[in-house]
């Protein structure tokens, strides 16, 4: 939690605070609001990467010591996600390091796909596809041409 509230905080979150609590035991949840002027100086001018974004992140682990975690970043969810990786994977997805492409399946049925690598790890996550005005700031700066 510490480490994406930390990425929160530099990317210009007003409130970079994650709400954690025990589901079952042992397990736990954390999530969290990402709305910010983006760019950390409380201006409200927007000029940064979380500009005009409300972003949800939730964070859920199988013990308190958990060596992976299921990501929720808006409506994405990466699977297993190494914790050390929890604050790049975020990092990556607002500085526009991660990309957002398009796919088509073998039906004609269009998909979204996030993208991000943290060192020699891969994580994606898929969604049906948006259109280019339905897709939030920080998505828009993702997508792929």
């Amino acid at each position: 939690m510490t480490l994406a509230e930390e990425v929160l905080a530099v990317r210009g979150a007003r409130q970079a605070v994650f709400e954690v609590r025990e589901v079952d035991h042992g397990s736990w949840f954390g999530d969290g609001d990402g709305d910010g002027d983006g760019d950390g100086d409380g201006d409200g001018d927007g000029d940064g990467e979380l500009a005009g974004s409300d972003v949800y992140i939730g964070l859920v682990g199988g013990e308190s010591d958990a060596e992976s975690v299921r990501g929720l970043l808006d409506d994405w969810t990466f699977e297993q996600v190494a914790a050390a990786d929890v604050g790049p994977l975020l990092t990556r997805a607002f500085s526009g390091q991660a990309t957002l492409r398009k796919r088509t399946s073998l039906f004609f049925s269009c998909s979204h796909l996030l993208e991000a690598r943290v060192g020699s790890s891969a994580y994606s996550a898929g969604r049906d596809a948006r259109p280019q005005d339905e897709l939030a700031p920080w998505e828009r700066a993702l997508t792929a041409v």
